[in-house]
């Protein structure tokens, strides 16, 4: 015979904490699988709500992309294109931006119409206050037009009422108008900064969005000191929290903050 140990003998009555798979839990396995649900459970709700408040507000910004839309007024591509109607009931004359599709601003076929009569059709995208028409492929998204088909063509004409207020400091973040109207969601901050770069870039206006104690947001059309469009030199500074200082102009409906690139500070 052999030296083989002999196989002890389990107690009866004794605790038995060996698991298998076909018999019951053991009543103190069973205590601790309970626990590590519920901590568990708790450890992921808790997750859930800090980044349920720490995740950027994809904003309420609406691209109504696939219902084309007929405006008619005046073209001018001063600071960046535009076109200038009339509202139905008494009121500021509103410029609507004009962008193509993708990353590009409206310049290369508004240019050729600045100054005139034409209806435009294409997508609009709006928020806050703010409105932007995507233009539709085609020539038809752009034609010119006589002023006799254009509601309110006196009240276009009429110079706008400027009021300048110099030497403003203030704290917002550059964006993209096209993709921060609704374009994309969210369409600001620092996982934008690269598609915002991109379409500031190709055309599209650079807006300054700044906001009050109680969350309210006040857009500003970015300029240089003259009131043109800005250059290239803008691009390092999307999407980050700057502080620039400017002269803020009151344009009709627009506001303008007109800036040297050299006074943007990151904070």
């Amino acid at each position: 015979m052999g030296n083989s140990a002999p196989i002890p003998s389990t107690r009866p009555g004794a605790p038995d904490d060996f698991y298998c798979g076909y018999r019951p839990v053991p009543p103190s396995l069973r205590m601790v699988l309970a626990l590590t649900v519920v901590v568990l459970l708790a450890a992921f709700i808790a997750t859930a709500v800090v980044m349920a408040r720490h995740h950027g507000d994809p904003g309420g910004g609406v691209w109504h992309f696939g219902k084309p839309r007929e405006f008619v007024g005046r073209v001018t591509c001063d600071p960046y294109p535009m076109l200038l109607i009339a509202p139905q009931e008494r009121g500021e004359v509103e410029a609507l931006l004009l962008v193509e599709m993708g990353k590009f601003g409206g310049g290369q076929r508004a240019r050729p119409q600045d100054g005139k009569w034409a209806r435009v059709t294409g997508y609009l995208l709006e928020r806050d206050g703010r409105r932007m028409i995507e233009l539709l492929e085609g020539d038809a998204a752009l034609t010119a037009i006589a002023r006799s088909d254009v509601p309110g063509a006196d009240r276009i004409e009429a110079p706008p009422e400027i009021h300048e207020t110099p030497d403003q400091e203030m704290f917002g973040e550059i964006v993209d108008t096209k993709c921060y109207l609704g374009a994309m969601k969210p369409g600001d901050g620092k996982a934008h900064k690269e598609c915002a770069t991109l379409c500031i870039r190709g055309g599209i206006p650079p807006t300054f969005v700044t906001r009050d104690t109680l969350g309210r947001r006040t857009h500003y059309l970015l300029t240089d000191p003259e009131g043109r469009a800005l250059d290239e030199r803008i691009l390092p500074f999307v999407a980050d929290p700057v502080k620039i200082i400017g002269n803020v102009e009151r344009r009709g409906s627009l506001l303008l903050f007109k800036i040297h690139v050299t006074t943007i500070q990151r904070v």
